[in-house]
């Protein structure tokens, strides 16, 4: 008698449904051109989609918790080669990007995301000595903008050696977390890309049961019965590691002068227009990337820590060859790695250190409280044609778009450069800002990730503090042109909760309680380490 081989299966648990993205989402896929921004990954036919590895690898990482090294081999399992390895009992499928939650007859999703819609992001490294672009730092990424869905189908198979009521509440653990939003998807998640939720409705949780004819035989027929509500799943204990302990920021401010990232390209009628993301397929809206914030919050914490080390940061030597400007790039990269608690609340730079790894804090996109329509802004852009200027005239924008857009709180500025030697408007340098003069934007939402701080908390909470005191006083501006009147703002209140905070709290009151003692103290005992 041939031995039956494979794995021996008695249940399995299914749960069929939809994720909405929240912010932009980056999964990597293949490039051609190393010159262009990193592209999204695209399935056999074209299609934007999220793989079932990706979803896999983040599901197991939250699964983990607090402890990175947790095993839960006997659900996720291992490659180690011996008797105790074996393969994933979760099987997760690959996700498909769409435009709504319609499924076919089949059940297979319909509507993919048309790649027209996918959007652009860009980052630049600023050199602190020169304020300008650092050098071999400026990269981008396409994004699937916020307000898609991916398709979600996860199985969790249980044999004779595992319990079927403890897979089915970890599948309702990993459910809850997805409804949460406390799982993240793809790449730059610490810059606010990834945030993604699960949809109540529809949502299909199916419990299959095959060690028994009737189970076998609902299976085949496809008995409506399978159908399980969700909370029958959290009967038994998940038996899930700790989770990881957050402490999540808000910042309530409004704009003092106009606030904006630029956006590129530029416009054919506005040289600069700000950066926009979509609300839905017909709408846009003003964003203010994570990275953005979270790059003007880094050099701000750098300056205050240098300034509370008296070392001043050393101007750069001169690049005049490619090798110069090689060096100048690494001597950027070492500098911003140079600092414990800003790379420990930022992140290192670099890929040559043993010890790199992902700074504690994320910043999450902050989108302006207004919207947009598409025809409106293709208008702006140049996506559609505008009458014809006279010759050696101006393209302007119609004044019915004009009227939009000051309705909106936008307007256009016109600004020229002046001729040192004639006092008058010097040759070619005249150029036009699409300014946000009135807008209304949402609290920026900080995280911090203190289990990842662990022993290393007390002086990066200290740092942070003294860096959210400053953006509070009025020292920190955001955004671009901040050089040129732009960027200031007013904060109108900064709250805590999580971590030595277990209500929320206001900025003054911690400044003022009691647990500031410990952390002004692990702040003193910090700086006085050297740091090469």
């Amino acid at each position: 008698m041939t031995r039956r081989t494979g794995r021996h299966v008695t249940s399995r648990v299914r749960a069929r449904g939809w994720l909405r993205t929240e912010s932009p989402l980056h999964v990597g896929g293949l490039g051609t051109d190393p010159s262009e921004p990193l592209p999204v990954a695209l399935d056999g036919l074209g299609r934007p989609y999220v793989p079932g590895t990706t979803l896999a690898g983040v599901l197991r990482s939250w699964s983990r918790g607090a402890d990175p090294e947790a095993p839960l081999h006997d659900l996720w399992g291992t490659a180690e080669e011996d008797a105790e390895g074996g393969a994933s009992r979760v099987i997760v499928a690959d996700g498909l990007v769409t435009s709504g939650t319609r499924l076919d007859d089949r059940g297979l999703p319909v509507g993919p995301l048309d790649r027209a819609f996918l959007e652009f992001r860009t980052s630049v490294g600023i050199d602190r000595v020169t304020g300008t672009a650092a050098q071999e730092f400026l990269y981008g990424r396409q994004v699937v903008p916020a307000g898609c869905f991916i398709r979600l189908e996860i199985d969790i198979e249980s044999g004779s050696h595992s319990d079927p009521a403890v897979d089915e509440a970890r599948l309702e653990a990993l459910l809850m977390a997805l409804s949460a939003g406390e799982i993240r998807i793809g790449a730059a998640t610490g810059r606010g890309l990834g945030s993604v939720r699960l949809l109540d409705d529809p949502l299909e949780v199916v419990v299959d049961r095959f060690d028994s004819p009737q189970g076998l035989l609902a299976v085949l027929r496809g008995d409506a019965a399978r159908v399980s509500p969700r909370a029958s799943l959290s009967v038994a204990d998940p038996e899930l590691p700790t989770r990881r302990e957050f402490l999540h920021v808000q910042i309530g401010w409004r704009p003092l002068a106009p606030v904006m990232v630029r956006a590129t390209p530029n416009g054919l009628t506005v040289d600069t227009l700000p950066l926009t993301t979509r609300v839905d397929q017909r709408h846009l809206t003003l964003v203010l990337p994570g990275g953005s914030l979270k790059g003007a919050l880094r050099a701000h914490a750098e300056f205050v820590e240098r300034t509370a080390r008296f070392t001043p940061e050393d101007p750069p030597e001169t690049a005049t060859s490619a090798d110069n400007a090689a060096g100048h790039s690494a001597a950027f990269r070492a500098r911003l790695d140079q600092l414990p608690a800003v790379r420990d609340l930022f992140g290192g730079a670099r890929d040559d250190v043993k010890d790199r790894w992902a700074g504690a804090l994320r910043a999450e996109e902050c989108r302006a409280l207004i919207t947009i329509p598409e025809t409106l802004w293709q208008t702006v852009t140049g996506a559609d044609p505008l009458p014809e200027a006279s010759p050696g005239e101006r393209a302007e924008l119609p004044t019915a778009v004009r009227d939009g857009l000051d309705d909106i709180g936008m307007a256009q500025a016109d600004h020229v450069a002046l001729d040192r030697w004639t006092g008058g408007a010097a040759d070619g340098r005249l150029f036009s800002v699409l300014e946000p003069h009135a807008i209304e934007w949402e609290p920026i939402r900080l995280s911090i990730d203190l289990t990842r701080l662990a022993d290393r908390r007390d002086p990066a909470l200290a740092l942070l503090l003294l860096t959210l005191r400053d953006l509070a006083e009025g020292r920190v501006p955001l955004g671009a042109s901040v050089n040129r009147g732009f960027g200031d703002i007013e904060v109108s209140e900064i709250t805590f909760i999580g971590g030595p905070w277990r209500k929320q709290v206001t900025l003054s009151e911690v400044l003022n309680g009691p647990a500031i003692s410990s952390i002004a103290r692990a702040w003193t005992d910090y700086l006085a380490q050297e740091v090469s």
